[in-house]
Parts: structure tokens; sequence; C-alpha cells
């Protein structure tokens, strides 16, 4: 009996663990979801305010790609969503199924002691079952006995009771498994022409880049300047450092330190943002077999402003041969690095602290805003920064 009930006990901890399991996860799936579709959102707003004054531009194309993969996400985290519904929706069934059956168990046990009282009263009158009792204790064990029958009874009843209350409740449960599984399709048929209409527009885009070959070539090769300007100027900055004889003062070992421990916790340089370009080597989106390298991550955003990702010094501002500067701050044996500025409201040698504004990407006179490129060196290392930025 004992090893039947820690059997029991045993099997009851096991199923809460997995439903608490499987809960956390259909959470962290909604969680996903919400901030994809949020992401998409931002990805609208940025697409119209680019369109409205640089329609067909590459900088239209990166935020349509990035479009795409985010409505593609999901479309592949609703998919799993519905699989889940369709799980919980079985689940749901077979318990069902099981407190029907254990319901007509019930009721049968309920007859049977219903007719067991029944005959009982009609073969013996109460006072006649004591008294015909051979001794006292047989008086107890026949009033205990009917006392038992009395008390079965009512718990029956009561079981019966609840059990209905459970069949009503897990019938509407199944009701709104089935209604979340109907609007989850609407929802995916919205998200099936919507990227539909993005990959339209994709393709329209890229049609009307390829006759710009010549000025697309022009942008890659200033690009290509720009990312060897910037690394020239720290491995500059490294190489004055390294003649030094003290090194690193304890000043900027705190701060390296400190910029360090908050790998993964860096607010973003811009207030909101979306990168629509990945830190590494990728094919380039128009020209075919040209392969880019970037040294960082371009953001896309519907804000003005830029801001430093932590404390730090102002090592150098670059200004570029279009006009627009390169900010890069020094934290310690780290540097961030803030491309595609049109403004900067920040001087060579300041002081800055977290999030203080460094300058802006919005130009006044095109009514552009610019996609800010945004690096992390360590020393002569390029840092990935979706690994140090913190999630939106």
């Amino acid at each position: 009996m004992n090893l039947r009930l820690n059997y029991i006990c045993v099997s009851i901890f096991i199923f809460f663990c997995i439903s608490s399991l499987s809960a956390q996860n259909y959470h962290q799936l909604l969680k996903q979801k919400e901030k994809l579709i949020k992401e998409s959102k931002a990805l609208t707003s940025n697409l119209q305010a680019t369109q409205s004054t640089q329609k067909n531009t590459l900088e239209a194309l990166q935020i349509v790609n990035t479009q795409i993969r985010v409505k593609e996400g999901i479309l592949s985290l609703l998919n799993q969503e519905l699989n889940v519904l369709k799980s919980q929706q079985k689940q749901i069934e077979t318990e069902l199924e099981d407190i029907i059956s254990q319901l007509e168990a019930l009721k049968q046990n309920y007859s049977t002691l219903i007719q067991k009282t029944h005959h009982l009263s009609l073969t013996y009158n109460r006072i006649l079952f004591f008294l015909s009792s051979n001794d006292f204790n047989q008086l107890l064990r026949r009033r205990h006995y009917l006392k038992k029958m009395e008390v079965d009874r009512r718990e029956k009843y009561k079981s019966i009771q609840q059990v209905k209350i459970d069949i009503e409740n897990k019938r509407q449960l199944l009701v709104v498994k089935k209604l979340e599984q109907i609007d989850l399709q609407k929802n995916k048929k919205t998200e099936i022409r919507g990227l539909w209409q993005t990959k339209k527009s994709q393709e329209a885009t890229v049609d009307a880049l390829k006759s710009k070959e010549d000025s697309l070539l022009k942008a890659l090769s200033s690009k290509e300047l720009e990312r060897q300007k910037i690394t020239n100027e720290i491995l500059s900055i490294l190489a004055k450092e390294k003649n030094k004889e003290d090194g690193l003062t304890p000043e900027l070992k705190l701060i390296s330190s400190s910029f360090a421990s908050n790998k993964g916790r860096l607010p973003w340089p811009t207030e909101r943002g979306t990168v629509v370009t990945n830190f590494g080597e990728s094919l380039h989106p128009v020209l075919s077999g040209i392969t880019v390298m970037n040294n960082g991550i371009e953001i896309a955003t519907t804000t003005n402003d830029v801001r430093s990702v932590f404390d730090g010094e102002v090592a150098k501002i670059i200004i570029l041969p279009n006009g627009y500067k390169v900010l890069i701050i020094r934290h310690g044996e780290y540097f961030s690095v803030y491309s595609n500025l049109y403004d900067v409201s920040v001087q060579k040698g300041q002081k800055i602290k977290i999030k203080q504004q460094l300058g802006s990407i919005y130009n006044p006179t095109t009514q552009r805003r610019n996609v800010l490129g945004f690096q992390i060196w360590q020393s002569r290392e390029k840092l990935n920064p979706k690994n140090w930025l913190s999630s939106y």
C-alpha cells in the first residue's frame, strides 16, 4: 500500500513539474512573439520614414530584408503556438474523457450504495436491527456500519457533484482553446499576407537598385575606406598607448573591468532601434557574388539622437569625405564606435557618462535619418555588439 502511495505521489510530482516546464516554455514563446511583433512595427515605421525621403535605396532594402526575417520569425512562433494549443486541446479532451469515466464509476458506486441502503431499510426496521444484536459490541458494529453507509453516500454524492463541475470547467476550457486557435489562424493569415507584400516590395526595390550598380559599387568602396579608417585610428590610439611606460592608468583599468562586467547589459546607442545589418561577413543584398565585411552592426531607428553605451572619454572624432562623422569613445581597453553621425555634440578628450547624448543621425537639409553604424572593440579585437547590448 505504501509503495503504491509513493508511486502515485512521484507520478503527481512529475506531472506538475512537466506542466510547469511546459507553461514556462509557452510563456517564453509568447514573450518572443511579442518582442518580434514590436520589432516588426518599429521596422514598418522606419521603412515609412525612410521611403518618404529615400525610396529604393540600400538603406530601405536593408530594413525590408530585416522585416522579412522578423515576419518569418513571427510566423514560426505562431506555428509553434498553434501546435502548443492543439496539444493542450488534446490533453484537455483526454482529461475530459477520464473525468467522464470517473463520473460513470462514481454514479455506479452511488447507485449500488443506494440499493444496499434501500434493501436494508426494507428488510429491517432500524430499531429492530439494533435490538436483534446478540450483544453490545455487535450493536456498536451495526451502528457504525449504518453510520458509515450514510457518510459514504453523502461523500459519493459530493464527489459526483464536484466531478460534474470539473467536467463543465474542462468543457469551457476546451471552448476557449478552440477560440484561441481560430484567432491564431486569423493572425497567421494576416502575417502571411504581410510577408507576401513585404517580399513584393523587396523585389521591386532590388530591381530598382540593380539599375544603380555603379553608385552601389561607389558606396561600397566608400564604406570600405571608412571601415579601414576607423581600424587605423583605433590601432593608432593603441600604438601611442603602447609607447607609454605605465600603460593603462588605474582609472582606465577600473573602467575596463566595469565595462566587461556589463556584457549583455549595455544600453542601446539609440533609444529605439532594430539591427538591419549584422556583425561579420554577409552577401551584398543587391550586387551578386560580392561579400561585405562589417566590423559592427547597423541600427535603423525612428529617433534622431545617439547616446553613449557606457562611461568613457572621447578618443577621436573622424570627419568623412561625405561630411558625416565617426565618434570613437574609449572605455579603458574597450572602444565603442558610432558612425554615420550628421552632428556631434561632444569634443575630443571630453569625459562621457552612460546614456549621454553624443550627436544626431538626422540631416535637416535632406530630411534624412541615417542608419547608425555601431562597433565595439577590445584593444585590437572586433567584438559582436549584439552580444554586449541588452535586450529591448
